[in-house]
């Protein structure tokens, strides 16, 4: 069975492009020109996912984020797509619970890993099975083997375990879970593998390739991801931390970077430290890069 992928965007010369392409690469799609038209068809058709622009006359992007959230109870993953760079129009999406926020011009390379992406994640989470009930505080230590990384999610693991154990708004979980898909996927690309900027934007078979080759490195295959999750009921916080065994980096120049920065960094290179700075309440790291943890508090209501 295909996926099927609804296309919003006020420009029909766009709309038809990304249709195009989305098709190509074995999609089913509809369109609709305004955020209106997209709520009749979500109240009538089942999709997948929404890629949708925010600079829309009438609804905008974020309107029309804010009512799926609001009256729909199936939970639809949305794409955002903007021409904007202000990082607070950013935050302001993904807090409204945008699964991703891509610019334009549109980078057919980038959207389509960020369907993938999201994809893979909302079939993990369809189908893991329900892990751990009434708990009040809980840790979880593991170690992840590079060989076995691509077979399965990390965050995949804890969203059935949150959703059932505190009562998360969607905005909260969908934050958590982009923190630690950015968290692990970080610690293997940059300190497992080691890839340069110029290797992480090939196109997904180049680049899997390379991955294939170095993990026949024994130096590389015997690295370890370590990953701790620890949740607490009583205080209603959340920590995270990821450690990798690579050789660290200058952390301390990118949270000054990203600290000062008007426009928000929607690049592969630094994104995910970005991310982490504006959807957690603290950011640490430790062992020169190599270990960064994060903190969160967790807006939610008691059962």
């Amino acid at each position: 069975m295909r996926h099927r992928i609804l296309v919003v965007d006020d420009s029909s010369s766009l709309v038809l492009s990304l249709a195009e392409l989305l098709k190509y690469n074995g999609f089913e799609v509809e369109t609709a020109l305004s955020g209106t038209e997209a709520l009749h068809k979500i109240e009538t058709e089942d999709y997948d996912l929404v890629i949708c622009d925010i600079e829309m006359p009438g609804m905008s992007g974020l309107e029309f984020l804010s009512h799926v959230r609001k009256d729909y109870e199936k939970e639809i993953d949305v794409i955002l797509m903007t021409g904007y760079e202000d990082k607070e129009y950013f935050i302001e999406a993904i807090r409204n619970g945008a699964a991703d926020f891509i610019r334009k011009p549109i980078d057919s390379k980038q959207m389509m890993r960020s369907i993938q992406t999201i994809l893979n994640r909302k079939k993990r989470r369809n189908d893991f099975s329900e892990f751990y009930n009434n708990l009040e505080k809980a840790e979880f230590h593991f170690e992840l083997d590079p060989r076995n990384f691509s077979k399965f999610a990390v965050s995949e693991v804890f969203h059935k375990f949150l959703r059932q154990n505190f009562d998360l708004t969607h905005n909260a979980l969908n934050e958590i879970l982009i923190c630690v898909d950015e968290m692990v996927y970080n610690a293997y690309i940059h300190g497992t593998l080691g890839l340069n900027v110029q290797e992480r934007v090939m196109d997904h078979n180049a680049l899997q390739k390379i991955i294939n080759e170095r993990l026949q490195q024994p130096e590389i295959a015997s690295k370890r991801i370590c990953f701790h999750f620890s949740i607490c009921h009583k205080t209603q916080t959340i920590k995270i931390t990821v450690e990798d065994d690579g050789p660290g980096f200058d952390y301390e120049t990118w949270i000054k970077k990203v600290t000062n920065e008007h426009k928000l960094n929607l690049e592969e290179n630094g994104r995910g430290i970005a991310m982490l700075y504006h959807l957690s309440d603290k950011l640490e790291f430790e062992k020169e890069g190599r270990t960064v943890t994060i903190s969160k508090k967790l807006p939610v209501n008691k059962k």
